[in-house]
């Protein structure tokens, strides 16, 4: 066995070698492969007409986001540069008895603080992405740990420059159990239990969901997906069945999602999203929705919610990639009716990007792009604004 000493020297050795061109760096400690790799990426954004201060400080643009006219925010222009997405993972297998044994432990520096402002030192908090390890024995795995939702599905979800997407793309990364069965190449069904969670009530200063009520988590989202892919076409059908408890009363709510991508031309690709929940909330993508709430007759009452995305990814050359997407996405007025939902709470939501992809070689990309976003909320207030972006990314 390698002492603590070797050990070190060995993760160092590692961590330098990932300096050099090559995609990440691999090394056996006592029988278990590890890899250590990540990227380093360097950002520019331009906000036209409107800008935002959350989430992530306006690092991140979720079109929910986009400032009500009226609004501090609705007429400035913005420009900023960050490396916070830059980020760092170690992966390890082993072979065991019971089957082969893997992890993925990854961070970045996205943390949603302000210790140390662009001022002086542009220091931004770390915190962890993934963090999970996987058991797999012939067709069968299982998952414990942090990673993305099974509600989600990236074969048939555009690119984009950030975290964000258009709106009604599910993005959710929390704490699961999973079990996946591998039907045959390309084919598999999966379920989870995942951490539940009312799901976000405020955006910026407004309280979206009427406050008061006390929400307590007793069961966990189940989350089932069935996932198919050949050569030309991958198909996604996915739902999510949750349960909510506000001041002691309780109800259930679900949400249905349906991702497919058809592969076309020489490398082209085209993919298409729908999703429709009655309680989905927060699985919406960053949608600043909750799934459910206390309505005028002091009931527990779920939010219906309806979104349709895609776009097409055109292989320019082999190494550039121009994409061209948009997304719509509704949360029914019933829950305002209803007292549920405040004036504040977004109505609709629609945006259009088109983004350029081109790596310069295979270790470092380029891209730029422009984003607008468009909202209504309940009380009738439109809001809309540009976001032009741009970043180079190194891969370690």
């Amino acid at each position: 066995m390698l002492n603590n000493t070797k050990l070190r020297i060995a993760i160092c050795s590692a961590l330098l070698a990932s300096a050099t061109p090559a995609l990440a760096y691999d090394f056996n400690v006592n029988d278990t492969d590890l890899t250590i790799g990540g990227y380093i990426k360097l950002t520019g954004i331009f906000d036209s007409d409107g800008t935002i201060n959350a989430p992530y400080n306006g690092d991140l643009y979720s079109v929910y986001s986009t400032p009500i006219d009226g609004s501090p925010n609705a007429e400035s222009s913005d420009f900023r540069m960050t490396a916070r997405e830059s980020r760092i993972f170690l992966k390890s297998s082993t072979e065991t008895d019971y089957g082969k044994l893997t992890s993925h432990f990854e961070g970045d520096f996205f943390a949603d603080i302000d210790s140390d402002g662009p001022t002086w030192s542009n220091s931004h908090g770390f915190r962890i992405r993934h963090a999970y390890f996987k058991m797999e024995n012939g067709a069968h795995s299982l998952l414990a740990g942090q990673t993305w939702t099974n509600f989600m599905d990236f074969a048939g979800s555009m690119p984009s420059l950030d975290f964000a997407s258009d709106p009604g793309s599910s993005f959710v990364r929390q704490p699961q159990v999973r079990y996946q069965y591998n039907i045959a190449k390309g084919q598999y069904a999966s379920v989870s239990f995942e951490n539940p969670t009312l799901g976000l009530t405020k955006a910026g200063p407004f309280t979206q969901v009427n406050a008061g009520s006390s929400s307590e988590d007793l069961m966990p989202d189940i989350v089932a997906k069935y996932f198919y892919a050949n050569k030309h076409v991958t198909v996604s059908p996915r739902a999510v069945v949750r349960r909510f408890e506000l001041d002691g009363n309780d109800t259930f709510g679900y949400g249905l999602a349906l991702n497919s991508s058809l592969k076309f031309g020489d490398g082209h690709k085209a993919v298409l999203g729908l999703m429709y929940g009655d309680g989905i909330g927060r699985y919406a993508g960053l949608g600043f929705n909750a799934g459910a709430g206390i309505d005028n007759l002091g009931d527990v009452d779920t939010l219906k919610f309806s979104s349709i995305n895609g776009g097409v990814i055109f292989s320019l050359k082999k190494d550039l990639r121009l994409a061209v997407g948009a997304g719509y996405s509704k949360q029914d007025e019933e829950g305002f009716e209803n007292g549920i939902l405040t004036e504040h709470a977004n109505k609709t939501a629609f945006s259009w990007h088109t983004n350029l992809f081109w790596n310069i070689t295979s270790d470092v990309e380029y891209a730029i792009g422009v984003r607008s976003g468009e909202v209504e909320n309940m009380g009738t207030r439109e809001g809309d604004m540009t976001r032009f972006q741009t970043y180079l990314k190194y891969t370690f």
